[in-house]
Order: C-alpha cells, then sequence, then structure tokens
C-alpha cells in the first residue's frame, strides 16, 4: 500500500511538473517570421540618413528612405524595421511611392519609478524587431493579397548626417 502511494504521488508529481515545462515552452517558440525573396515591388533608390538637432533637448536619430519604382496595386507598406526598432512606413506626400521612417536615438526617458506598481505600469516597454540585421539592413513589411510578408534590403547606403541648426536661420537676434 505504502509503495502504491509512493508510486501514484511520483506519477502525480511528475505530470504537474511536466504540464508546468510545457507553458514556458510555448512563450520559446516565437520563430522569426520568413522573409519574401520575390516581393510584388521593385526598389529604387534606398538610404538611411543619420541625424542630430541643434539643440540640447532636440535629440538625435536615423531617418530610412525607401523609393520603390514600380509597387504593384494591393500592397500596402506598414512597417520598416531597423536597428533592433520598429517604426510604421509613412508615405511623403510630394511621392507616393516613396516611404520614410523616422528613428529617434534612446533618450533619457520620463520612467515612473513608484511603490503602486499600477503607476509603474504606464511604463511602455520598447517593441524590439524579431529580425537579427546588420546595421546597414532593413526590413520591410507589406500586406498583400491579406497577407503579411517582410522582405529584407540588406547594404542599404549611408547618407551623411544632417545637422539641423541650433535656432531658426530666420531669426535676426
Amino acid at each position: 500500500m505504502k509503495q502504491l502511494k509512493l508510486s501514484m504521488g511520483l506519477i502525480g508529481m511528475s505530470l504537474i511538473l511536466f504540464s508546468f515545462s510545457n507553458c514556458g515552452n510555448a512563450k520559446m517558440n516565437n520563430s522569426q517570421p520568413t522573409l519574401v525573396e520575390n516581393p510584388p515591388f521593385i526598389l529604387g533608390e534606398v538610404f538611411y540618413q543619420d541625424w542630430v538637432a541643434g539643440v540640447k533637448e532636440g535629440g538625435s536619430g536615423t531617418h530610412v528612405h525607401i523609393t520603390f519604382t514600380d509597387l504593384e496595386a494591393g500592397v500596402v507598406v506598414k512597417d520598416i524595421y531597423f536597428r533592433n526598432k520598429i517604426i510604421k512606413a509613412q508615405n511623403t506626400p510630394q511621392h507616393r511611392n516613396q516611404y520614410v521612417a523616422s528613428f529617434m536615438n534612446e533618450t533619457v526617458t520620463d520612467i515612473i519609478m513608484d511603490a503602486d506598481a499600477t503607476k509603474e505600469a504606464q511604463n511602455t516597454p520598447p517593441v524590439k524587431s524579431p529580425f537579427m540585421l546588420n546595421d546597414s539592413d532593413a526590413v520591410v513589411s507589406y500586406v498583400y493579397h491579406g497577407k503579411i510578408n517582410y522582405y529584407k534590403i540588406s547594404n542599404m547606403e549611408r547618407k551623411p548626417m544632417l545637422a539641423y541648426p541650433q535656432s531658426n536661420p530666420n531669426d535676426k537676434n
């Protein structure tokens, strides 16, 4: 009888431990999205350009420019992944086939540190890219025929840094 209780206890503990191990497995199974090799578009000029503001609190970052010379009907450009960050692609009003994403460099942010967990919950965690990219690579996400696709752009051209002026050049101080 003792052996039966011991056996049942071991089997029960094994089942409980096994069920906990499966919970962690679901989180670790986040695989990298599949990249498309032949997208429904042709790229024109693609480049990135670092910039810095002329004022102390102005910040700095990088603009990523992507121009499509041939964009099939039904393609909707969504996001641009660059340097472990994700930004929504913005269409420029002057050129409907040109998209720009502005990535801000990390700055000292107002992080709420409080004993009250509800106040700390207001902090928004940064969204990280699922792609492992070099500094000059980017990934464009787009919707085509109702499906989200990803296309990698390698070795983008780096343009010279933009240094914005310290003050309004029209100021007559």
